[in-house]
């Protein structure tokens, strides 16, 4: 069985007195330990897809199963524990907490999860080692290069050991260098932990890179 499977998911939204149809019935299977890259157009539903994969959205009609459990049947309390300790995101914009160093901001998910000070410590210790940023740990986000946030941010995500990520276009705001150390470093990290990875971009290193590719345009999967 898939670990992750979307059926005839759907979401509208009201824009003034129009329903505009975001995704119109999309059919989705991810494997555990996948790579996958949603590609499309500008507006097509790739992140509409990734918000409601990541349960940071409701689909107005259809299924999401997480590992054989229907989601959409949680209730709220639990529909947000179930988010909070497997599914965590990395987004184009970084999303860090400026008045945090980057130390602050990796553990922040760890004390939403109350895990204690020192396995906070254990945790954040080898994961900036692991993504290259032991030393600016310090540092405030606007003290930090792009790559360097970007890498942040990726610890941020790890650090709560997700069985799943999801990247919203988590190249766009870097040169194309940055851009490709990044994308490396993902990748390694999918294969090393057997992460699952949905990531949404348009960055052609990155859709050549994936296991497979999801392509979605006019909110629908394009064969």
């Amino acid at each position: 069985m898939a670990f992750i499977v979307t059926r005839e998911l759907k979401k509208d939204y009201p824009l003034g007195k129009t329903l505009v149809s975001a995704l119109r019935g999309v059919d989705v299977r991810v494997e555990k330990g996948e790579y996958l890259c949603v590609a499309g157009p500008s507006g097509a539903g790739k992140s509409t897809f990734l918000n409601l994969v990541g349960l940071l959205d409701r689909a107005t009609s259809g299924s999401i199963e997480f590992d054989g459990i229907p989601v959409e049947s949680l209730d709220p309390k639990r529909f947000h524990r179930f988010r909070r300790d497997r599914i965590a995101f990395i987004f184009q914009s970084f999303n860090l907490v400026p008045v945090l160093n980057a130390y602050e901001n990796i553990e922040f998910p760890l004390l939403v999860q109350k895990v204690d000070t020192a396995e906070r410590k254990r945790r954040i210790d080898a994961i900036a080692e692991e993504v290259g940023i032991r030393d600016w740990l310090s540092h405030k986000p606007d003290e930090l290069s792009g790559g360097q946030r970007q890498r942040v941010a990726i610890a941020r995500a790890l650090v709560v050991k997700p069985e799943v990520i999801i990247a919203d276009e988590p190249t766009a705001n870097l040169d194309s260098v940055t851009g490709r150390t990044i994308l490396d470093l993902l990748r390694r990290l999918n294969r090393e932990e057997n992460t699952t990875f949905l990531v949404a971009s348009h960055d052609a290193a990155l859709i050549e890179g994936a296991d497979r590719i999801v392509r979605i345009v006019d909110g629908q999967v394009s064969e």
